[in-house]
């Protein structure tokens, strides 16, 4: 079975432990923002991986790939990039519909 047909939960744990450079090249082209992303923080990850993912149309995984070391390319973000794009947190397990910061931010507005 392939990396992309495991179900999310499955994608985001190998996107975050794997070190197989062919496991973390299949999992860079799912189709959830949170592996992609998750694979743009993993350390395992190549100089290709990374500068493909720096082109991700979505900002938390560009984002993420332009911090890489690996990432060789670079990416000028012309929008302010928001709390969710900068959050640190790990993706297993994320749930940014229930963000404490979030909904923090949104009460003291």
């Amino acid at each position: 079975m392939s990396a992309l047909e495991k179900p999310l939960e499955e994608q985001l744990n190998l996107a975050v432990n794997c070190t197989e450079f062919d496991t973390l090249w299949e999992l860079h082209k799912s189709p959830y923002m949170n592996v992609r992303r998750a694979v743009a923080r993993n350390s395992n990850i190549d100089s290709k991986i990374a500068d493909n993912l720096i082109a991700d149309p979505v900002l938390n995984v560009s984002y993420m790939a332009k911090l890489s070391s690996k990432a060789t390319k670079n990416r000028e973000f012309k929008t302010i990039l928001t709390d969710c794009v900068l959050c640190d947190k790990c993706e297993i397990g994320l749930d940014c519909l229930e963000c404490e910061e979030k909904k923090n931010k949104m009460l003291n507005s």
